[in-house]
């Protein structure tokens, strides 16, 4: 037999092995095609299934384990399972079956794994009840869902999933003839589907296209997620306590840290779904694996180098394999560079992440420059001309004529040609060189640029005279950099005094344009969104009643454009996040609100959802619309929730758990959409802390501490990708917080107090790099307060007093600083009453006094 025919044959039997019964008829007739000698030869080694298993694209245990395992079959057709009953097998490999049942109580078709019994029975078990814990917590549209998990009588363990009827990705695109854009979309849902379980710290470990089944709908559905393992958070390693790799990694789609046996990280899923889009796009695999020598096998992974996907379209060709693929041109150059790049041998050149791996392919459709391109102006001028082909052409006619003029003018306009010299040099800076660092990368690299920004702003600044159309782009500048030095609720520097200056810097230029020329409806909305600007970061500053004002005055200025021009839609948008605004403004417990504050505050974050939702009516796609709406939820149930713990009604909990619930469908939707969105992941980990702490209002702690969990899993994966976070790390503590008031309330007290020693020390570390922050300082005395109660309630009297005798100072200072604010006088007087009480326990039981006060 020629290799080419082998190789085919091989590859048919492969993929018949991985279904049963109907479906491998099917599938056979479908690849086999006319060919009736093929047919004959494919399913005479089938009738040799433990032969024929060395062509199969599975793991190296499979090739072993009818020696090892229990021969017997598992379960028969109409067998029974608590409430599935078995319909037929749909396959099998070495640790088990998979059968096709009936969940008779729902009345659904369900997928039920068994694991066989055998010598390494102890380790599947283990293993089983791992991967049913990992399944148990993914939610997502794109994952096969785990509805449980038994023994069966025979004390083998099984367990059911959610039955996907479809075909295996590589096989439905050939099918449906997809063109090439649909493919990378269709992979896009796949890679937000991995890159949702690497936010819970899960890798799958066996990404292949027999684990990718496309439903008849056309939505990706990934399964078996058996040999995925937690990551370490600190580390996003794998831990040590599973199944060795070796015995569960599938050769094909390997990466060489998987081959060599080394830690693997979310880089090798990385890795894994570039083989298969490889795959997708040219018909054929990176290498060419035909030995099945474990030793030959890893040579190959490790020092073969892949030929460029745009090369091995002609190469699948030849050999027989269909693609839809067929133009080099289609791939070479972004295609070639992005799945190269995912498929480098060391995990460090690799893209960091599915996300950004994810995030280049759609750079690469909408005719944007790639990551995975060298970033040379010709390429990116290149990618420009390609999206603006009409335009270009146009402007070049333009600046022909435009060319004369300029020559005859140039000597009078040497001043203005600098000024526009160094604004294009700010704009280059932040467009060209720094655009996706500003919007998703690391807040590391936001500090470069707001040094290097401020200093051609203020220079800039010196020279702008009464250039209007100069001064609004300074305007503008100046309030991108306050966002980055300190917008509270998005990823910033933490330098609140910085954000504050720069805010002001922007609030003088607008007020003086819109003195000059109140027509000017531009300088109107920025000014507005100064307003609003200044007066968040006030609240932050514990500026409440000059926060309430700024609010106030962005209110009115949008309202008037509003009613001039309630077409604009970006002037409706703008009044509904002020309302929004000023509502958070209103509704501060710190600066003593009353119910008539917080009645107030919900009738302006009503609005703000009223207005929001009109325009998601008009653009249902526009996903800023959608996220605000998700704000404006979150908004309305945390003042639900205020207004329950001042007038004790519990029925304003369960209004907030309705509206925390609606906010949590929206934004799962956006998060599963754009999983690059670093914006969508914190207000998702937001949803759930107050989903929590909702059913933490209403005695219901268990559940509220699985979404307070899930909080802090987000906020810590933030933090590791991106240290200098200041805004990551302050949600952190707060999520600590309240994760240790849950535990207190399901009396679990020495996992809480290890929560809130975390909280305290968040807290301490962020104050003391700003000491002004009032925000901060008031979650610090949450935090020792809270330690203060558990050791009291452990009997460590004197650590609880060392942690009141703390936050007593801390407010004595405050109140000092602030002799006029009767909010944190009441709250001195409170702490003032904590120690009275501390000190008269201890002069009943002294001896509860510890000599050294845990909390520190």
């Amino acid at each position: 037999m020629q290799p080419e025919r082998a190789a085919r044959v091989a590859e048919i039997v492969g993929r018949s092995l991985e279904v049963g019964g109907g479906e491998r008829t099917q599938l056979i007739a479908k690849l086999c095609g006319e060919e009736t000698e093929l047919r004959v030869e494919v399913e005479s080694l089938l009738n040799y299934q433990k032969k024929a298993r060395d062509f199969m694209e599975a793991p190296a245990y499979e090739c072993v384990a009818p020696l090892v395992v229990d021969a017997a079959p598992g379960l028969r057709t109409g067998q029974i399972l608590g409430d599935y009953k078995i319909l037929s097998l749909l396959g099998e490999g070495g640790m088990g079956e998979v059968y096709l049942g009936e969940d008779t109580a729902r009345g659904r078709n369900v997928a039920i794994k068994l694991i066989k019994r055998g010598l390494g029975t102890a380790n599947i078990v283990r293993h089983f009840r791992n991967e049913e814990r990992i399944l148990a917590g993914l939610n997502h549209p794109n994952i096969a869902r785990l509805y449980g998990g038994a023994i069966t009588a025979d004390g083998l363990p099984y367990f059911v999933m959610e039955y996907v009827e479809g075909l295996r990705i590589d096989d439905y695109c050939r099918d449906q003839k997809m063109p090439l854009r649909e493919r990378l979309e269709l992979f896009r849902k796949v890679c937000a589907a991995v890159t949702y379980a690497h936010r819970h710290l899960i890798i799958h470990r066996d990404l292949k296209p027999a684990n990718i089944r496309v439903t008849p709908e056309g939505e990706p559905k990934l399964l078996d997620f058996g040999i995925a393992k937690l990551l370490d958070p600190e580390t996003s390693t794998v831990g040590e306590a599973t199944m060795t790799l070796q015995a569960v990694m599938t050769p094909n789609y390997a990466s060489p840290e998987q081959v060599r046996g080394a830690a693997m990280t979310t880089a090798s899923d990385v890795y894994s779904l570039g083989v298969v889009l490889y795959e997708l796009l040219t018909g054929a695999r990176p290498y060419r694996i035909t030995s099945r020598r474990p030793d030959e096998i890893a040579r190959l992974i490790i020092e073969q180098e892949p030929m460029r996907p745009s090369a091995a379209v002609a190469r699948s060709a030849s050999d027989h394999q269909t693609s839809t693929i067929s133009q080099q041109r289609s791939l070479r150059g972004d295609l070639d560079n992005i799945l190269l790049e995912a498929i480098r041998k060391e995990p460090e050149r690799r893209y960091p992440s599915v996300a950004q791996f994810s995030e280049d392919i759609q750079r690469h459709l909408e005719g944007l420059p790639v990551t995975a391109r060298k970033d040379t102006f010709a390429y990116r001028a290149s990618r420009f001309v390609s999206r603006n082909r009409l335009a270009v052409a146009a402007a070049a006619i333009i600046l022909v004529t435009l060319l004369s003029g300029i020559v005859m003018t140039v000597r009078e306009k040497r001043k203005a040609d600098r000024r526009f010299n160094d604004v294009r040099q700010m704009a280059n800076s932040f467009m060209s060189e720094a655009d996706d660092a500003i919007q998703k990368g690391p807040t590391q690299a936001r500090a470069m640029i707001v040094r290097q920004a401020l200093s051609y702003l203020d220079s800039l600044a010196e020279e702008a005279g009464n250039d209007v159309g100069l001064q609004l782009e300074l305007a503008a500048g100046y309030l991108k950099v306050g966002d980055v030095q300190g917008k509270p609720y998005r990823p910033n520097l933490g330098d609140t005094a910085a954000a504050l200056a720069s805010y002001r810097k922007a609030q003088e230029i607008l007020q003086s344009l819109t003195a000059a020329s109140p027509d000017n409806l531009e300088a109107r909305q920025s000014l507005s969104l100064a307003w609003q600007s200044v007066g968040r970061v006030q609240e932050r500053v514990g500026d409440w009643a000059a926060a309430l004002k700024s609010q106030r005055k962005a209110v009115a200025l949008s309202d008037a454009l509003v009613s001039a021009h309630p077409e604009k839609s970006s002037y409706r948008s703008l009044l509904a996040d002020n309302y929004l605004h000023l509502g958070e403004a209103l509704y501060q417990p710190k600066r003593g609100a009353t119910n008539a504050d917080y009645r107030e505050a919900i009738a302006s974050f009503r609005k703000a959802l009223a207005i929001h939702t009109a325009l998601i009516a008009l653009e249902p796609a526009h996903a800023a619309y959608r996220y605000a709406a998700g704000v404006d939820y979150e908004y309305l149930g945390i003042a639900f929730n205020l207004l329950g713990d001042l007038t004790g009604d519990p029925e304003n909990y369960r209004i907030a758990l309705e509206n925390h619930g609606a906010e949590l469908k929206i934004n799962e939707a956006l998060a599963a959409s754009d999983p690059a969105n670093g914006t969508y992941r914190r207000i998702l980990a937001d949803v759930y802390a107050e989903l929590g702490n909702s059913q933490l209002k209403l005695k219901r702690p268990a559940e509220a501490l699985e979404n307070f969990r899930h909080t802090v899993a987000i906020f810590e994966s933030i933090m590791v990708s991106d240290p200098s976070n200041v805004e990551a790390r302050r949600d952190l503590a707060n999520a600590c917080l309240v994760t240790g008031q849950a535990l207190v309330q399901l009396g679990d007290l020495s996992a809480a107090l290890k929560v809130e020693l975390k909280t305290v020390a968040l807290n301490q570390e962020l104050s003391l790099a700003e000491p002004a922050n009032t925000e901060v300082r008031g979650n610090l005395i949450s935090g020792l307060e809270a330690v203060a109660e558990i050791l009291g309630r452990t009997g460590d009297v004197g650590g609880a007093l060392h942690n009141y005798q703390e936050a007593r100072s801390i407010l004595s200072a405050w109140s000092r600083a602030e002799p006029d604010n009767a909010s944190i006088h009441r709250l001195l007087a409170l702490e003032e009453t904590n120690v009275s009480r501390i000190h008269k326990q201890m002069a009943v039981s002294p001896k509860s006094v510890t000599k050294e006060p845990r909390a520190d």
